[in-house]
């Protein structure tokens, strides 16, 4: 009798309650238009066009607060966004051979630098979307410069699928890799290409500018698995080679373009002759019995800037640089441990200090030793403070 009583108090009280509406979908708006091509004035077919907000870029783990959207033009040019927030955004888009205002870095990252935020407000005009309204954006694509070449040996064999990228001077004047939006929806190497089976290359849709043009020999470490027996674990490798024959950015010559200009021709050809091996291992200082984990890095001894790295098989023990550059460098040694194979690198069994030493390479060089101290265990240096 007391629990019919219960659920009678509990129906009457439920009944009684206000009802719990669900939260209405906030109020959004609409933008809507036409991408047109500059060159031929005719409808830019299958382009994507994106939605960015004005005051932030959209990558990281943020909370969004406005809408972002990516979609793609019809047969006419014309696109559609629904169901965006009320706020101001940019409109841009994007196709293959045509330059975009917005460089893949203001779409990716976490936070857009100031100077480029102010570039993009001097280049695009905003577009506020109301709640219930439809606002109207229509989009001018221009032709991009275009930088074309070939990558080649030197006994004229072409480098077939290899890697080539551009560098461009970021706001405090350094080189860096230069990333495009084009690559990006391409699902390509952001700012790159690879060459064809003739070993050429074409980079397309370019905003006017200075550029280092460079290609990267790369070597994707072995992948062997054999049950019961250890990986040889040989690590990636990448060699770049910039237009002139140079190794560094700063001793190659650049590529200056204006709006829509081609500049073809642009040979890299890798030096065979001037590249060599060099193998070594590194070695406990106490003990002189090879470590099987470390970094080793590349510099050039000048200005200490970074060729290459790679990393120690631990198979071997030994670390490999397949090919180097004729010239005077800095080999050095970072992240040096005993580790127990297979049982993973979180616990080493004992860690080195960093090392680093001369090399000057002409030929093949074989037989380097690197040798590092071995740190006190974590608990003598906690029992000596």
């Amino acid at each position: 009798m007391k629990v019919f009583r219960l659920l009678t108090l509990l129906l009457l009280a439920s009944r009684l309650l206000p009802a719990q509406s669900p939260t209405p979908p906030p109020a959004t708006g609409s933008i809507t238009g036409h991408v047109y091509l500059g060159d031929s004035h005719l409808p830019a077919r299958m382009a994507y066009v994106i939605l960015l907000p004005v005051d932030a870029a959209v990558g990281g783990d943020k909370k969004p607060t406005a809408s972002t959207a990516t979609i793609q033009t019809g047969l006419d040019g014309a696109y559609v966004m629904p169901n965006v927030l009320p706020g101001v955004y940019y409109v841009a888009a994007v196709k293959l051979g045509y330059a975009s205002p917005v460089p893949a870095s203001y779409v990716i990252s976490d936070d857009a630098p100031k100077d480029m935020k102010e570039a993009l407000a001097a280049t695009l005009t905003p577009v506020t979307v109301a709640a219930n309204r439809t606002s109207i954006s229509d989009i001018v694509l221009n032709k991009g410069a275009v930088i074309a070449g070939s990558v080649r040996f030197d006994d004229g064999e072409p480098d077939s699928q290899a890697n080539v990228s551009l560098l461009h001077k970021d706001s405090s004047g350094k080189w860096t890799e230069y990333e495009s939006l084009e690559g990006l929806f391409a699902m390509s190497k952001v700012g790159g290409a690879r060459t064809d089976d003739q070993g050429n290359f074409r980079l397309t849709g370019l905003p006017a500018g200075e550029y280092l043009l460079r290609t990267t020999l790369a070597l994707d470490g072995a992948e062997v698995s054999s049950p019961g027996v250890d990986s040889p674990d040989d690590p990636d490798y990448r060699w770049d080679i910039y237009l002139g024959d140079s190794v560094r950015p700063r001793d190659t010559k650049t590529i200056k373009l204006k709006d829509g200009e081609q500049s073809i021709g642009n040979n890299l050809e890798i030096p065979l002759a001037r590249l060599h091996s060099i193998t070594g291992t590194v070695i406990n200082f106490e003990s002189s019995n090879p470590i099987n984990r470390a970094t080793v890095e590349l510099h050039n001894a000048d200005d200490d800037s970074t060729c290459t790295v790679t990393k120690l098989n631990r198979a071997t023990g030994q670390f490999h640089f397949p090919y180097v550059a004729d010239g005077t460098y800095t080999l050095k040694v970072t992240d040096a441990a005993d580790i127990v194979p297979g049982k993973g690198d979180d616990k080493p069994i004992r860690t080195y200090s960093d090392a680093a030493q001369s090399l000057i390479v002409k030929s093949e060089t074989n037989g380097i030793t690197i040798s590092v101290k071995p740190l006190p265990p974590p608990d003598a240096t906690a029992t000596a403070q």
